[in-house]
């Protein structure tokens, strides 16, 4: 069983929730995000773009990688174009023949090393094509879907997010879309027929039962050898290498990207999480308000969240503390119930009047008494500096927020007087940061 997974649903599940909020904000409607104040619009506009294109880089990591599992060794791929090679001059080799039928004795080795010479070209060639065609239509297809998607926008973050994908697509996969050299394509193409027709010529000539259609599938075998081995080598070989370099480039673009410490990933996400949840209030009072009417500017609402979320922090360290404080003292209790097994009797001899075994007995006893002393007096030492440190620790966590909470309050109270200085006419009790 992987000891990650549980850690592996715990990061998952954070990124989903990010990119929840994210899709909230892509469905506010255009005119509460022209409301938006203008560093907060760039940040949730970054913070948008970020999304689409880790979601688009997972995506098609997904969809590569069952093809980019199935590479194969060089020493395969070499092998299976050896073969490609052998086959096609023993079969690819009508023309040839034709070229080198007076060369005497060794027409049938120019022949042979002739149709090996075109086999390769064409297979070499059209493994190209083949490729080439099979990326370029996934990258469209990718394009296409996104495209489509995106558009009807419903607000200017919507239209970000498609056109952020797209965009990340042609960078990483470009290249794919660029107009092919036609020279493949033509050289593979004009040796394959030139090489049916000469087959089909001396097929022809030689008068198999079946007419002008068994002749044409003869003629034609050693050309769809080559082909399908093409095919082949393109499934097997070049996409899975032209994937996999894909993979690479999109792994940059990953959140968290591939290869983090464990440690820092959950940093990363618990910060961006945070990050995201904060945007969110904000994007939510932009467009609703307050419908208690106690929050009268974007600098309270920021601030009254900030003292809610310091609030909530110090009361989750408050319980993190006292549950560290009894975790700690239950471990004491039982290390001091385990004293009396782990003391280690001295080898007495347990022989004698009654009597005399009698006061053995009894020494052993008081050794054991005087030995669970000690031991506890020390387990009561150990215990007093943990708990002192453990004090500390969420001690020092816990005066961070209430420190931060006291600078929010004050933040808080500025803004209120803020908005009090400028509405003198307004009356009324609008209310307390708690």
């Amino acid at each position: 069983m992987n000891s990650n997974q549980p850690q592996n649903n715990e990061h998952n599940q954070i990124q989903l929730h990010i990119w929840q909020i994210v899709d909230r904000w892509r469905q506010f409607p255009q005119e509460v995000v022209k409301r938006l104040p203008r560093g907060l619009r760039a940040n949730i506009s970054e913070r948008v773009a970020k999304s689409a294109e880790a979601r688009i880089a997972e995506a098609r990591i997904q969809d590569m990688n069952p093809i980019a599992s199935r590479q194969s060794s060089p020493a395969t791929k070499q092998a299976t174009k050896f073969v490609v090679v052998i086959i096609g001059a023993l079969t690819f080799s009508a023309g040839t023949q034709v070229l080198t039928s007076r060369l005497g004795a060794a027409a049938l080795p120019a022949a042979m090393g002739g149709g090996a010479l075109a086999s390769f070209l064409v297979d070499d060639r059209a493994t190209k094509v083949f490729t080439n065609m099979r990326i370029a239509h996934g990258t469209k297809q990718e394009i296409s879907a996104i495209a489509q998607q995106g558009q009807s926008p419903i607000n200017e973050l919507d239209e970000l997010f498609y056109r952020t994908q797209k965009a990340l697509i042609q960078q990483v996969e470009g290249k794919n879309l660029q107009q092919q050299l036609a020279i493949d394509a033509i050289l593979a193409g004009t040796l394959s027929a030139a090489e049916f027709s000469t087959a089909l010529w001396i097929v022809v000539q030689m008068g198999l039962p079946g007419g002008i259609l068994i002749e044409a599938i003869a003629a034609s075998l050693p050309v769809t050898i080559v082909w399908l081995a093409a095919a082949f080598q393109s499934d097997r070989f070049e996409l899975p290498e032209h994937y996999a370099d894909l993979i690479e480039k999109y792994f940059g673009h990953m959140l968290p990207r591939e290869g983090m410490p464990e440690v820092e990933v959950e940093k990363l996400l618990a910060d961006k999480d945070s990050q995201e949840t904060r945007l969110d209030y904000l994007m939510k009072y932009i467009a609703e308000g307050d419908s208690n009417g106690r929050l009268k500017n974007m600098a309270m609402a920021e601030a009254d969240y900030d003292i809610s979320m310091g609030r909530d922090r110090k009361k989750e360290l408050e319980l993190e503390r006292d549950r560290a404080i009894e975790q700690r003292l239950f471990q004491s209790r039982a290390e001091k119930t385990e004293l009396e097994n782990a003391f280690v009797a001295p080898d007495i001899e347990m022989i004698g009047a009654p009597h005399e075994i009698k006061e053995k007995q009894q020494k052993v006893d008081r050794m054991r008494q005087q030995w669970v002393q000690q031991k506890s007096a020390e387990l009561e030492e150990i215990l007093a500096q943990d708990l002192k440190i453990i004090a500390h620790r969420y001690g020092t966590q816990i005066k961070q927020c209430e420190e931060d909470i006291m600078a929010a309050q004050q933040r808080y109270d500025e803004a209120y007087r803020n908005w009090k200085e400028g509405h003198d006419d307004f009356g009324g009790d609008l209310g307390d940061a708690a």
